[in-house]
């Protein structure tokens, strides 16, 4: 039988350290309307993830978590079907052809360099480092995103103003209003 700080046992009608966890995790995952069935291991599938999404050897993450080949590949590294992600993206779903318009033209490395010092806590690092990764794609697709979405409150940051993303933003819906021929740029 265990025993609490309290001196009393979860059969004696004492919420169980599981059974906290299992509800704050219910509540986390209900509040933005996430229904999840299994919620024990929801820490070890999302943390894989994230580590196979750092390009993480899948044999380290294996050797890491303890897990068996069936065990990580149907559990914890899913991924939804290429072929899916492909077409919601625009591309065929045959084929190597990933050519982006926007990747023709590099925004000026002025832009991707951050101005303000970034001190994260530890829950925000992660998300940063996602961000830091990425803020060259950022860059370029805000230019499309603008388009559709004008009155988003980032178009009011500072940098979007900047007279170096303005003559950036010009020129990359030049870009995108020309007609492309992406054979050159596929991927082989």
């Amino acid at each position: 039988m265990s025993e609490g700080n309290s001196g009393k046992s979860w059969l004696d009608g004492e919420e169980s350290g599981v059974s906290k966890t299992h509800k704050s995790i219910g509540k986390a995952l209900s509040s933005p309307g996430i229904r999840v069935n299994k919620k024990t291991h929801i820490n070890c599938g999302s943390s894989a993830r994230m580590a196979g999404n750092l390009c993480a050897n899948v044999d380290r993450i294996r050797r890491q978590d303890r897990r068996n080949n069936t065990t990580i590949n149907g559990a914890y590294l899913t991924k939804l079907p290429r072929e899916l992600v492909r077409s919601m993206a625009g591309f065929p779903t045959y084929g190597r052809f990933f050519y982006l318009a926007r990747a023709a033209l590099n925004p000026p490395t002025g832009l991707c360099n951050p101005g303000d010092p970034i001190q994260p806590t530890v829950a925000e690092n992660a998300f940063v480092q996602v961000i830091l990764m990425f803020r060259k794609t950022f860059i370029q697709d805000s230019v499309l995103m603008m388009e559709l979405h004008p009155c988003y409150p980032t178009w009011q940051h500072s940098d979007f103003s900047d007279p170096a993303y303005l003559s950036f933003r010009r020129d990359m819906l030049q870009i995108e209003a020309q007609e492309h021929d992406p054979a050159p740029t596929l991927l082989q």
